[in-house]
């Protein structure tokens, strides 16, 4: 841990960004450079806090491990699929103390990181925390936006639903053994589903860290069938380990 700045900031926690990407070689761009600039804020005002970021390349066949290099990111090659794999082989690389899960069509805003480490900072009991989500203004219709978000804001307060950003101290997710690796879908949700258990236990603390918005693109909704998909995962276990059920996500090309 850090000590305080000569401005007075709370001791900031050590952060690695991991991306987990297959074949997004044209959304890691506009995902990396807003992390790249927000990595630049945390350093203007973060003191000694250093900043990483892991892109897990979960086997593509397009630029993404290029790309990712080409904006400073470290790679790290997952040859078997699955997300959870992916974000799990990025955070066993990792080298900072607090780990930040980031979708790889993603973009965060400026001050993304510092608002992100000075909350754990101030808060050394704090184990985990999300971020709010939006869809990309520019890249959908306004009224499924209106839609997207009033079911989006819901389950973040029914769920307590991560969406894609997870900010999590790197001791807890290994002591829990991260993602679980037999799930091919909903392993973000096993892992909130842990992490409340804990949180009953006193053993997890969680925040909604609702004063940070990301926007994500809208490209699930160009798509057909995701309704239909998310229903099948909330509905049937067996459907989140089966690989030929969660095509949704792993057949895009």
């Amino acid at each position: 841990m850090n000590s305080p700045t000569a401005t007075g900031e709370t001791d900031r926690p050590h952060v690695s960004v991991v991306v987990p990407a297959f074949n997004e070689a044209c959304f890691l761009p506009r995902c990396l450079g807003s992390l790249h600039h927000s990595a630049l804020r945390l350093a203007d005002i973060g003191g000694a806090v250093s900043c990483e970021i892991v892109v897990a390349d979960n086997a593509s066949t397009d630029a993404t491990a290029e790309t990712a290099r080409a904006f400073g990111a470290r790679v790290v090659q997952v040859p078997r699929r699955g997300v959870a794999r992916a974000r799990n082989a990025g955070a066993r690389a990792a080298r900072g103390d607090l780990l930040v899960f980031v979708d790889a069509d993603y973009r965060v805003p400026l001050g993304f990181l510092t608002g992100i480490t000075a909350r754990f900072g101030a808060e050394p009991t704090l184990t985990a925390a999300g971020v709010r989500v939006e869809l990309e203004p520019a890249e959908i219709d306004p009224l499924t936006r209106l839609c997207a978000h009033g079911a989006l804001r819901l389950l973040t307060r029914v769920k307590r639903m991560s969406f894609g950003v997870l900010a999590v101290r790197a001791g807890y997710f290994a002591s829990v053994g991260g993602y679980r690796e037999d799930l091919y879908a909903y392993e973000d949700v096993a892992f909130l589903e842990q992490l409340r258990a804990d949180a009953r236990r006193g053993r997890a603390r969680w925040a909604q860290l609702d004063g940070i918005t990301v926007h994500a693109s809208p490209r699930g909704f160009h798509r057909g069938g995701m309704l239909s998909t998310y229903a099948l995962m909330a509905v049937s276990r067996r459907a989140r380990t089966d690989l030929t059920r969660c095509g949704y996500w792993y057949e895009r090309r």
